[in-house]
């Protein structure tokens, strides 16, 4: 029998899917990681748009600067500030009240630091729709500290990054462990007054 006719044997076949399936799991792992940093990259990104705005809006009240010191993390209030500016409120937009710049400073940290997403009715669907960068970030913790020495307001935020950490059953997940640095973000931004 001449070698020309002969097909290919088992072996080689099942070395040939060995390689194959090798080389689409590291395709994929690299997916994985590439979704990942994709993930990161959006989160960072709304976090400067979150303290870039926080000082627009400290800007834009400095005369009640001081009412952005959060003393601390910031935390949400159970029910929203007295809203002071207009808000599509899910079915036709808002007028906001009348608010002093105290209560500015109260809505300005609630709106751009808690999540405030509403739900509307479309085609017998619920829908959520997110409204805040709160609602787009991972786990975000503003802080802002003001100092009447130098006249300056430090913005703070932190959220968690997702990591190639394992749970216990070696699952990769989002990291929330508070008392591991290397797992969460930190931007601060300045503001001159």
């Amino acid at each position: 029998m001449s070698l020309k006719n002969q097909g290919i044997t088992l072996i080689e076949v099942m070395v040939t899917l060995a390689i194959t399936t090798t080389g689409l799991l590291g395709i994929s792992a690299l997916q994985l990681q590439s979704n990942r940093a994709n993930q990161d990259s959006g989160n960072r990104s709304q976090a400067v748009w979150m303290l870039e705005d926080l000082a627009n809006r400290i800007n834009a009240n400095s005369t009640s600067w001081q009412n952005y010191d959060t003393s601390g993390v910031y935390s949400c209030p159970s029910s929203p500030p007295t809203r002071c500016a207009d808000y599509y409120s899910g079915g036709s937009k808002t007028s906001s009240a009348a608010c002093t710049s105290a209560q500015i400073a109260a809505f300005d940290l609630w709106d751009v630091a808690c999540p405030h997403s509403e739900t509307i009715s479309v085609n017998g669907k619920t829908v959520k729709i997110r409204q805040s960068y709160a609602d787009f970030i991972s786990n975000p913790k503003l802080s802002v500290t003001t100092s009447a020495i130098n006249n300056q307001a430090t913005i703070s935020l932190t959220w968690d990054a997702r990591t190639s950490g394992t749970d216990g059953n070696g699952n990769t997940q989002f990291i929330i462990d508070e008392s591991s640095s290397n797992r969460s973000v930190t931007l601060t931004r300045q503001v001159q007054l």
